[in-house]
């Protein structure tokens, strides 16, 4: 007969996760492709030495902005030379930070760089900014012209502080916010009672979608213009908003019953709105919102397909139905169901429709995820307003956290990637092989011209600008390689111990 396997205390639980981590971060396992992807694709480096970027941004003229959760901001310019921008003075305590930039549609005039950021500060109950601030021809920002568009985004020392920024068909702008953590930490089923009610409440901004104009007005054509009353939310996440009195609504929602959505893009074919909205400890979802706006996407009430029955949005004023069901779900490794599995938590993306992309590959939805460093594409309906079942694909794997994607001007798809240590953080950049000529046949093709600089270029730039070096690197490799063995043998060690006593 085997003797018992001791049940670690769990106590150790941190000790063994920290282990885990440090000895995945030291690991050295490369970026790679899934092989049916990479007999079409090579995936490279495009930009190494940053630091915890959280989104990137590809301007009219070829240049890259890259945003810093910590605050800074640089633009990487055709040549390769990289600028330090800015720092903004920013709050970067768990989640916060400078969280994501993106062009404005009148950048070629106006160059306007519209950022969502958490301002050291700010309060807690105005914490959030969405500024516009000018980039001046020698690359660095005027900080002088920020002009702030939304205030009154509550932002805790929790979770879940959004960050999304696109623009729509009609040129307004939308803008993710999350519902400010409060996690419950259940599975959705059996139903529960929520532990956070900003998201279905409307009198404040949290968990939302927003719709603006660029000069902070608001568009006549919200959905929630001319409603007088409205459920509305409490001074606290878990208050109750069907046992408070209804009131007049924020007139900038566009959406509603969201957790975190911090990534969204705008179809162009189409105009409706696709986010990726992370979940709790159950699902990670993709919703597909048309351009009207207007409706209850199930937060609190539902994770994934999962929860109160679709109904509980009813009670909701002003009465919009059911909750909508999200596009996409898929579900967390843990959990049971016959969802995609493997997801942890997910950002939105973009559908390539680049026409040098061989067919294969061409109009699928890319996605990524910002936990386990995965990415994947699906395939959309024939209509562009849901996905096929069934479809999910994988792409590749990087060596840390997707955070952000970005179309470039040369035909390649940009990942933005967080990594452990801070400063080992990068963009990669995935690229046809061969590229197909628009208009003819697969078969058909036209060389394929690239904007990234010869590599010994690019390494000098990289170098010179961060002032990073690869022996500083490796010594950093080794102390996290030690951290890790360390804590590992640590629990084994202490695990042992009190199995014997």
């Amino acid at each position: 007969m085997k003797p018992p396997v001791p049940r670690l205390p769990r106590w150790l639980a941190p000790f063994i996760a920290l282990g885990s981590l440090l000895f995945w971060v030291s690991s050295g396992r490369a970026d790679e492709l899934t092989p049916d992807v990479a007999e079409s694709f090579e995936l490279s480096t495009y930009l190494t030495g940053l630091e915890l970027p959280t989104a990137i941004e590809f301007l009219p003229d070829g240049r890259l902005v890259i945003a810093e959760k910590m605050g800074r901001v640089l633009v990487r310019l055709p040549s390769g030379e990289l600028v330090v921008a800015a720092k903004l003075a920013v709050d970067a305590k768990t989640e916060k930070g400078l969280l994501n930039v993106i062009a404005s549609p009148s950048f070629t005039t106006t160059h306007d760089l519209i950022f969502y950021y958490s301002s050291v500060t700010s309060p807690e109950l105005d914490k959030h900014k969405v500024s516009l601030i000018r980039l001046r021809d020698d690359n660095h920002l005027d900080l002088a012209t920020e002009r702030v568009l939304v205030k009154g985004l509550r932002g805790p020392d929790d979770h879940e502080m959004g960050g999304g920024l696109a623009i729509d068909q009609s040129g307004h702008l939308l803008i993710g916010v999350g519902d400010t953590g409060c996690r419950a930490r259940k599975l959705p089923e059996p139903p529960y009672t929520p532990a956070n009610y900003f998201a279905t409440c409307l009198t404040n901004g949290n968990g939302k979608i927003l719709r603006i104009n660029l000069d902070g007005s608001i568009p006549k054509d919200n959905p929630l213009i001319g409603v007088q009353e409205a459920t509305a939310c409490g001074d606290k996440c878990s208050d109750d908003p069907l046992a408070l009195p209804p009131a007049a609504p924020r007139p900038d929602i566009w959406v509603w019953g969201v957790r975190n959505p911090w990534r969204l893009w705008v179809d162009p074919k189409t105009g409706n709105v696709w986010t990726g909205d992370v979940g709790d400890i159950a699902h990670e979802e993709i919703d597909v919102i048309p351009s009207a706006g207007g409706r209850h996407y199930g937060w609190p009430w539902r994770e994934g397909a999962a929860g109160h029955a679709v109904a509980e949005c009813r009670k909701i004023l002003p009465y919009r139905g059911d909750c909508a069901e999200p596009a996409y779900y898929c579900r967390h490794d843990d959990v049971p169901g016959d969802a995609d599995s493997g997801c942890k938590s997910i950002n939105g993306g973009l559908i390539v429709d680049d026409c040098h992309w061989p067919a294969a590959f061409r109009g699928r939805y890319y996605f990524g995820d910002n936990a386990n460093g995965r990415v994947w594409s699906l395939e959309p309906t024939k209509a562009r307003d849901g996905i096929v079942k069934g479809s999910r694909r994988d792409i590749g794997q990087a060596t840390g956290f997707v955070v952000d994607m970005d179309m470039g001007p040369d035909d390649a798809l940009y990942l933005a990637v967080m990594r452990i240590p801070p400063d080992e953080s990068k963009v990669l950049r995935i690229a046809p092989k061969v590229r197909v000529a628009c208009g003819a046949r697969d078969d058909t093709t036209v060389p394929h011209a690239t904007s990234v600089p010869p590599r010994a270029k690019q390494a000098a730039q990289i170098k010179k600008a961060l002032s990073l070096g690869h022996t500083r690197r490796a010594r950093r490799r080794a102390v996290f390689g030690a951290l890790a063995a360390f804590a590992l043998l640590s629990a084994v060690a202490i695990a042992l111990t009190e199995s014997r006593s």
